[in-house]
């Protein structure tokens, strides 16, 4: 059985928190899975620079550290990660911004992804609001 997540929380949400605990469960069983989506809010989980205060989860290093140990398809809604100032650096080039901030392992992509990830799976959830 093959999952994709759409994960529109961001990191000061418990849904974000549910939703990597949830890909961390799926993986665990051996469930493959095709895509992480981060859409709206959930952009900010791709951030390499995250803001955290001392005793906070780093759930943007908990995702970043999933996404390379299991080499996932993890995939940052352009539009919405241009919004909340979070840019690769091609992005950044283009816009002619001095720095990027897209966690390595995170590709920017448009919603036909989304789409494509929602046809190519047998189960899709969704953690936000």
């Amino acid at each position: 059985m093959r999952y994709s997540l759409l994960v529109t929380a961001g990191p000061d949400s418990p849904a974000a928190a549910t939703a990597l605990h949830m890909a961390e469960a799926l993986l665990q069983r051996g469930h493959p899975l095709f895509r992480v989506f981060f859409y709206r809010q959930g952009v900010l989980l791709a951030s390499r620079l995250p803001v955290v205060s001392d005793g906070e989860q780093d759930l943007c290093a908990e995702w970043r550290a999933l996404v390379a140990q299991h080499q996932l398809d993890a995939v940052v809604c352009i539009g919405a990660a241009l919004r909340r100032g979070i840019l690769d650096a091609d992005e950044s080039r283009r816009h002619h911004r001095d720095a990027d901030n897209l966690a390595p392992g995170f590709t920017l992509g448009g919603l036909g992804l989304w789409a494509e990830a929602v046809a190519e799976s047998d189960r899709v959830l969704s953690f936000g609001a």
